[in-house]
């Protein structure tokens, strides 16, 4: 899949029904809980960041994928800009993702390939925001079975993009 077919792909996907990943099982109030942001900010970013590698990388070897980075996050890296980085080895794929998530930085898309010829989309925007598109079935159940094992916890956005 070349960098045209993937932006294309990646638009429509993000359209479809959407599942984030959370660190707590349920929402907080709309309570200022600014303390404890900026503990997690602190104390638990790396973890995080481990977690979703781990997720990340799980799927990338049990599905064909196709993995591209935003035009954000290929300004700084131009020599991967409109690559597809599947294949450029997991010690750079790690760095990558780590600092999308520890420096708040977007984005990195990875393509989920079925065997039915239909796509999902793992994106990490940055953050703490991880977000799968156009899961279901056993795509679904597995994704839900890599974010329980990592002590996380996969929810169904009410939001539409």
């Amino acid at each position: 899949m070349n960098y045209k077919e993937a932006v294309k792909l990646i638009e429509k996907l993000v359209e479809k029904k959407c599942y984030y990943v959370d660190f707590v099982p349920f929402t907080f109030p709309d309570r200022n809980y600014a303390e404890l942001d900026d503990y997690l900010e602190t104390h638990y970013k790396e973890t995080y960041a481990k977690k979703i590698i781990f997720i990340a990388f799980s799927l990338m070897y049990y599905y064909d994928c196709h993995v591209y980075l935003d035009e954000e996050m290929s300004e700084s890296f131009s020599n991967f800009k409109k690559k597809d980085l599947r294949n450029i080895g997991l010690d750079i794929l790690d760095a990558f993702i780590h600092k999308l998530v520890v420096e708040n930085r977007s984005g990195l898309n990875i393509i989920i390939t079925h065997a039915d010829n239909t796509y999902s989309l793992m994106r990490i925007e940055d953050g703490y925001q991880t977000l799968f598109f156009n899961i279901n079935g056993e795509c679904l159940n597995i994704i839900k079975q890599l974010v329980d094992h990592q002590g996380l916890f996969l929810k169904k956005s009410n939001i539409s993009r």
